[in-house]
């Protein structure tokens, strides 16, 4: 039985037991073969066939039994048995049960049970050669061209989020090499403007945000939403102001411009703003922002499932759950800040995904939800903070803070940590203030712009502690930068066992403890301005009744 091997990552090869095959004669044959052999799993229609690849011939048919005959004699079709293609005067198919074997298929394979840190990169770094079909020149039809490109960028960013993950490896020794990340394929990305435009106009934030110190969880975000496979419900989570909304607003952009989704929608259940020149404005409300019903109206308006409108509940939901089973849709739901948000949409969604996906984003971390992959956002690095601040300042024609030396604006960042939120607004002061004075301020908690912006990140979660919990968080400032272990929190706190793992649930919970460290060892901190706001204004707090 002859043995056809077929790679598809970098440059086109094919051998047939072992030997090369060369006289494939023209890049349509191989395209014929690479797009048979990635979509085995059914038969193809002669017409599509040749509409694909010969759009504006006028003979198409023609040219496809002239391709097909060629490529059955380059491999050996005909003497192979079983034989690789399966033909007849309609349809054309690979054969899934002759004797081959495909990289991408090895790749993919790979790739969805695959832990670099126990097996390192060198296994898929063997795979990944190159973008799929890489130097293959073929003018087809547009929706050649879209599947080609789809099906690059899909691979690439599998390859990207494991060398992500590979780098980000406790394990990894810091002296292993990087490998260098291939370039995003380009050379058939047709954006759909009109669609992409539409998408921006449902988002929170309307201009583009420029974004510091993100770019790998950018690009992590992007891959599992691009990612044709699970999860299919993703959070982003982290405290108050730290960028959640802003990171998924950039990826919702990226997204945009790809044939991922066929369209992405943008709910948002914010009732507290906070913004710079306004301080923050309350809903006085507090019941769940959103309901499974009112999220599926929502979705019915922006994609435009207008028969979708008067029907009930129950109605709407099968049918919406059809449309997102047949097609990937991709629907962003903003800012679910209180618990009977998270607790009523995270159940319902489950039956609506696959393929389509949903990406939320909480100050709550979901990982307690099974099926929920989670994305915690951390504040920003010393430099990224430092970075942030000139950009703005330079946006603000602020020169002179542009210009401060890394040690006057390393001031702002001891109070403030890397939280973006509270590094935008102390800027913003300093048209009037002088930067002493500004860190003096919120270091005091004075001024009303600052009192909002600790109610904005921090009223609402420090009155959802209970007691423990709150009597935990207010030791953390004793507990060093890298963090602390159980032992040491259990002392500082008085508390133990149940009681003590019961206060960390609620604060990780709550994104007001952060959790590091490795599998074997658990540390937990606090961001810096969380440390800044318990040391100045929580005293005050502790006599308020709780909400």
């Amino acid at each position: 039985m002859p043995r056809l091997s077929i790679s598809l990552l970098g440059a086109f090869r094919v051998t047939l037991d072992g030997k090369p095959i060369t006289d494939f004669e023209s890049d349509k044959v191989r395209m014929l073969l690479a797009y048979l052999v990635v979509k085995s799993e059914r038969p193809h229609r002669r017409e599509r066939l040749a509409d694909l690849l010969w759009p504006d011939k006028r003979e198409p048919r023609r040219n496809l039994s002239q391709a097909l005959a060629r490529l059955r004699d380059a491999i050996g079709d005909r003497d192979a048995t079983p034989p690789f293609l399966l033909i007849t005067r309609q349809d054309i198919q690979f054969n899934p049960a002759s004797d081959y074997e495909v990289d991408v298929n090895k790749f993919v394979a790979l790739l969805k049970a695959y832990d670099p840190c126990d097996k390192g990169f060198e296994q898929v770094e063997e795979l990944y050669r190159g973008k799929f079909l890489e130097g293959l020149s073929v003018r087809g039809s547009a929706e050649l061209d879209d599947w080609l490109w789809d099906k690059q960028d899909r691979l690439h960013q599998m390859f990207e989020c494991i060398r992500l993950r590979w780098k980000n490896c406790p394990k990894r020794s810091p002296n292993d090499s990087f490998p260098p990340l291939p370039p995003v394929p380009s050379n058939i990305l047709r954006p759909p403007p009109v669609l992409a435009a539409r998408i921006a106009d449902r988002l929170d934030i309307q201009e583009p945000a420029c974004l510091f110190g993100v770019d790998d969880k950018l690009a992590e975000l992007t891959m599992l939403l691009t990612t044709g496979t699970s999860p299919w419900l993703v959070a982003l989570t982290g405290i108050g102001g730290i960028g959640k909304t802003s990171l998924a607003n950039a990826a919702v952009r990226e997204i945009a411009h790809t044939p991922a989704f066929v369209d992405i929608a943008w709910v948002s259940a914010r009732q507290d703003r906070f913004t710079l020149w306004n301080g923050l404005s309350e809903d006085s409300e507090r019941g769940p922002a959103l309901t499974f019903e009112s999220v599926l109206d929502v979705i019915i308006e922006q994609f435009g499932f207008q028969d979708l409108a008067t029907l009930p509940l129950d109605q709407k939901r099968s049918n919406l759950r059809a449309q997102f089973k047949a097609r990937p849709y991709l629907v962003v739901l903003d800012n679910l800040e209180t618990a009977s948000d998270h607790s009523t949409l995270a159940p319902s969604l489950k039956g609506i995904i696959n393929p389509s996906k949903f990406l939320l984003t909480s100050r709550y971390s979901l990982h307690e939800y099974f099926g929920i992959y989670n994305l915690s956002l951390d504040e920003l690095s010393a430099q990224d903070s430092l970075t942030l601040l000139r950009h703005e300042a330079g946006e603000r024609g602020l020169v002179d803070v542009a210009a401060a030396s890394d040690k006057a604006l390393s001031q702002v960042y001891q109070v403030t940590g890397g939280n973006p939120l509270a590094l935008k607004l102390l800027l913003g002061q300093m048209h009037t203030l002088s930067l002493p004075q500004v860190v003096q301020n919120l270091c005091q908690a004075q001024g009303q712009t600052v009192e909002e912006l600790y109610r904005f990140i921090y009223w609402r979660s420090w009155h959802l502690l209970s007691r423990d919990a709150q009597r935990v968080l207010s030791i953390m400032p004793l507990v060093a930068e890298s963090g602390g272990e159980l032992e040491q929190l259990s002392v500082l706190s008085e508390l133990a066992g149940e009681q003590l793992m019961a206060a960390l649930k609620q604060l990780v919970t709550l994104s007001l403890v952060n959790v590091r460290g490795t599998i074997k060892v658990r540390r937990y901190n606090i961001h810096r301005l969380t440390e800044t706001f318990l040391l100045n204004e929580v005293l005050k707090w502790q006599a308020v009744p709780r909400v």
